[in-house]
């Protein structure tokens, strides 16, 4: 049994080279269909979330979760009335405003959907500012497994595999186009030089009221970090400034973003330490005091100087006084043998496409 795990664990490795042997040529895509691209205060528009099968294989399940900015944006309901994938997974038929998430699972209990083209589902939403501005709607969580929160998957020989090929496109509303443009920071680019102090040094005033943000956590994985943060409640709060860099205390680049209470930066190095912390600004441009700064190395989740409590953590140290839970334990390790089936999907991939005539 502990060589049957350790087998698989040590095969996760290689899931990055056989989805890139599998997927040399897309197989499948998501695209986002909106009603209109421009709207304004009051406005509702709806957006199909299609999925696009030129090879028409036989797709089981597709997950699609979206994210969109609750600050400008509401999203009022989720319509599959019209979807072949008949079968919504647990809690993935909802609408989460607190962090700004669409989320959709939903999968085929009749065989298996062939279809070149379908839509998943179907989603509407309101506009909520009154502010000209361009706001994005993009697809959450794309990895090249199945465990991401958007993918297309399919079984093949006994496992599942995404045949997603990369992270669909995003959409871009234009809202109120013509109205007054809304009041935010101008952004500082990505290719700042850090300062010799904490912050940007002449920046943005700052307020000796509004109210900062506190308990900033991290988390990280590929490329990226995870961050969340408690926002006490000031109607004067029009969003957030995330500053960060390599050096505890400079802080060499700036993301604004709306008035919400996590975010994912990345594009970032593997392997490197980065520092980071939040202000709150208001509709004056004036900021609060930093948040507390967090440090972390990029994909090496235990880095945190403050991370995420570990749901699953806290799950499978209940296990052994739980046998109800055997499931879970079943699931992870059909992941895990998923994982290692799509390096076989990819292998088999490899070799149709070698011994193809020239």
């Amino acid at each position: 049994m502990k060589k049957t795990l350790l087998t698989s664990i040590l095969l996760i490795p290689l899931v990055a080279l056989g989805y890139s042997l599998a997927f040399a040529q897309g197989e499948a895509t998501l695209e986002l269909k909106p009603s209109a691209t421009q709207a304004n205060a009051g406005d509702e528009f709806t957006i199909d979330i299609v999925l696009k099968n030129p090879e028409v294989q036989n797709v089981i399940s597709v997950r699609s979760w979206l994210e969109y900015n609750t600050a400008a944006l509401e999203a009022e309901n989720i319509d599959s009335s019209k979807s072949l994938f008949t079968l919504s997974a647990p809690g993935e038929d909802e609408i989460s405003s607190s962090d700004g998430h669409v989320k959709i699972g939903r999968s085929n209990i009749s065989g298996g959907v062939k279809d070149a083209e379908t839509t998943v589902a179907t989603v509407k939403f309101k506009i909520l500012t009154t502010n000209a501005l361009s706001t994005d709607i993009k697809f959450y969580d794309y990895q090249v497994s199945e465990l991401g929160h958007t993918s297309v998957n399919i079984i093949d020989s006994g496992f599942p595999v995404n045949i997603l090929s990369e992270e669909p496109e995003k959409l871009t509303m234009s809202l109120n186009p013509g109205g007054a443009p809304a009041l935010t920071p101008t952004p500082v680019p990505e290719q700042a030089t850090a300062q010799t102090q904490i912050g940007f040094g002449g920046g943005s005033l700052i307020s000796d009221t509004l109210l900062r943000p506190i308990n900033l956590m991290a988390n990280t994985g590929p490329g990226y970090v995870d961050l969340k943060w408690d926002a006490p409640d000031d109607p004067a709060r029009a969003g957030f400034n995330i500053y960060y860099g390599k050096t505890s205390g400079q802080y060499s680049r700036r993301r604004t973003i709306g008035n919400y209470d996590n975010y994912r930066i990345d594009g970032l190095t593997n392997n490197e330490a980065y520092y980071l912390a939040v202000t709150a600004f208001d509709q004056q441009n004036k900021e609060s005091e930093y948040s507390n700064e967090v440090g972390i190395i990029v994909n090496q989740p235990l880095s945190s100087t403050n991370p995420f409590t570990s749901l699953l953590g806290q799950v499978l140290a209940k296990i052994p006084g739980q046998p109800q839970n055997g499931p879970l334990v079943g699931w992870l390790l059909f992941s895990a043998a998923g994982l290692s089936g799509a390096v076989l999907y990819g292998r088999k991939k490899k070799t149709k496409t070698e011994s193809a005539p020239m």
